[in-house]
């Protein structure tokens, strides 16, 4: 998975929606099919991106025909026992080896707008060594990214020797901010029924 980029190599961006958590702080609810607003969470994500991405697979680990319904591909964890987000974003580099660039968006930020996401998209090319993480303030959203493909074999590496943590492992290599205003909501998540209400 090796794809070395010189500055005029056509970027190939994919994207993965993250949808393959317990869902614990929700009461073991699958997270990206809780309604919000009337709509499953993972839409409001999948909408934003479809305009934008040929190519959008959701990373979810049960409840697979209903994620099948919404037309994108699945990629299921290789890892067995609910490892985290970046077995999630590890499935989906193996799945989509053809590309240069995976984006990485969670389930659960459905005031994403589509203009966050068109940010993302220019910083990856102004600089598409690095990962390149959406920012809020002082605090990263490190499960809001774009990562280079060519470190899906240090992922493997990775998690083969049992890390899980998604900034340790972002910290090895090279990383660009691209801030989003903190009064901003379209990064607010949704992680328990109190958020929902």
């Amino acid at each position: 998975m090796s794809h070395t980029l010189t500055q005029h190599s056509p970027l190939k961006i994919a994207a993965v929606v993250l949808a393959g958590g317990q869902g614990s702080r929700m009461g073991d609810q699958d997270k990206g099919l809780v309604l919000y607003d009337g709509k499953p969470m993972v839409c409001w994500t999948l909408d934003c991106l479809k305009p934008l991405l040929e190519t959008v697979v959701i990373s979810c680990n049960r409840n697979f025909d209903q994620y099948e319904s919404y037309g994108c591909t699945l990629v299921k964890d290789q890892i067995h026992g609910y490892q985290g987000p970046l077995a999630g974003i590890h499935a989906a580099m193996r799945q989509l080896d053809a590309y240069t660039h995976l984006m990485v968006l969670p389930c659960d930020t459905p005031l994403l707008d589509k203009n966050v996401i068109e940010r993302l998209l220019l910083a990856t090319k102004e600089h598409r060594d690095k990962i390149v993480v959406l920012k809020t303030g002082d605090q990263p959203q490190f499960l809001h990214a774009v990562i280079p493909m060519r470190f899906g074999t240090e992922l493997t590496h990775w998690l083969s020797s049992g890390e899980r943590a998604v900034y340790k492992w972002y910290k090895q290599f090279p990383m660009y901010f691209v801030e989003v205003d903190a009064k901003s909501s379209a990064l607010k998540n949704i992680n328990t029924s109190q958020d929902l209400a």
